[in-house]
């Protein structure tokens, strides 16, 4: 039988520990604490999956600080930690994004909002560390890189490995990449008519960190607080975790060369988005095509399908016509003028329809034309 992940649940009121080790308890072993102490006590021992993490907590060390705590333990860095909390301001979570957070859930919540969200990112905190050495090994990688070429130099590089960028995810891909080579960590959002792409140095962005930025799209083209550094353009946002903030030299060059890998990226997701826009254009195109060829197809044969009726009709009336003449006994003089007058009248039909099968040969080459544009091939 599968094994249940811990879950540490941490809060000062007792009610609320009981109702959410009720609400979770059918799919994760739930254990609590009343205190930001108190858990960082059990940390060791118990070795949780995740935690949940009251912010306000009376008496003692409130949320934030107990997260600050546990993030300082390389042992329990990777521990995702998810705050719930009645306040929802955006400096709140930005709070909790400085402490280490993953999540910041508002209170009134669902068990089930909490089970899915707890679940996804123990998932995602796993493969993180399965990729731990993949990691560490291109994080050594960037530093040779490092070494190697200047900063404006590595700039250039990563501005010309954009190019190559077929999509939104390889585009946002390739920009953390080139924040990698000046050993710095961080998340990217880029922005288009169809949808909002955030990614993170870890891979997905967490739900926090997509909350962060989604709140810091409005905070102009550069901000700073403490070492942490968004970039904002029109389709793109770059929020920087650790900038070097005791180095106001190196602070600089890195906001120059930053803002302008964003601005590259904001021409490149731009341009994929014209390139969609084409390609759209293009499909409806070749529907539309596709759809004529097959109507005046149709209304094609079905206008040389009249013109062959309408002879055969003819020459049946002048037949029952004729066999009409015998049985009324019609002196030669009358059948004479009754049959030039039915000639004239076939006469004038038929040089109708010779007009007619003009316009029709040339439906007929239009619909060949049509075809082979569209690559219909009968």
């Amino acid at each position: 039988m599968h094994e249940k992940s811990k879950i540490l649940v941490v809060d000062d009121v007792l009610i609320t520990r009981r109702l959410m080790k009720a609400g979770l308890a059918h799919c994760f072993d739930v254990l609590d604490a009343e205190s930001g102490e108190d858990a960082l006590s059990m940390l060791e021992a118990l070795q949780p999956a995740a935690i949940v993490l009251d912010v306000e907590m009376q008496p003692g060390i409130d949320g934030f600080e107990t997260c600050r705590r546990i993030r300082e333990d390389s042992r329990f860095a990777y521990i995702p930690i998810v705050f719930v909390s009645a306040r929802e301001a955006v400096e709140d979570r930005l709070s909790g994004y400085e402490a280490g957070g993953e999540d910041y859930i508002v209170k009134p919540f669902s068990a089930l909002e909490l089970e899915a969200k707890l679940q996804k990112l123990i998932d995602a905190a796993e493969e993180r560390r399965r990729l731990n050495g993949l990691a560490h090994a291109a994080s050594s990688a960037a530093m040779t890189a490092m070494i190697s070429m200047s900063e404006m130099g590595a700039l250039l590089e990563v501005i010309k490995q954009l190019g190559a960028a077929a999509s939104l995810r390889e585009l946002a891909d390739a920009m953390l990449a080139g924040l990698g080579l000046y050993g710095l960590q961080g998340g990217v959002q880029l922005r288009t008519a169809a949808g909002v792409l955030t990614r993170s140095s870890d891979g997905e962005a967490s739900p926090l960190e997509v909350s962060v930025l989604d709140h810091l799209v409005t905070m102009g083209r550069l901000a700073q607080f403490k070492n942490r550094m968004v970039i904002n353009f029109p389709a793109v946002s770059l929020l920087v975790r650790d900038m070097p903030q005791d180095d106001e030299e190196r602070c600089g060059c890195l906001r120059d060369h930053l803002s302008m890998l964003a601005e590259a990226v904001n021409v490149h997701v731009e341009s994929l988005a014209v390139m969609a826009e084409a390609r759209r254009r293009d499909d409806l195109i070749v529907q539309v095509a596709l759809r004529m060829t097959q109507t005046l197809g149709d209304v094609d044969r079905a206008q040389r399908d009249n013109l062959v009726a309408g002879r055969v009709a003819l020459e049946g009336i002048r037949q029952r016509i004729d066999e009409a003449c015998v049985s009324m006994l019609l002196t030669n003089s009358q059948e004479s003028l009754l049959n030039r007058a039915l000639d004239e009248g076939i006469d004038a039909l038929l040089n109708s329809q010779s007009d007619i099968s003009d316009l029709q040969d040339m439906l007929s080459r239009m619909v060949v034309e049509l075809r082979q544009v569209s690559g219909v091939v009968h």
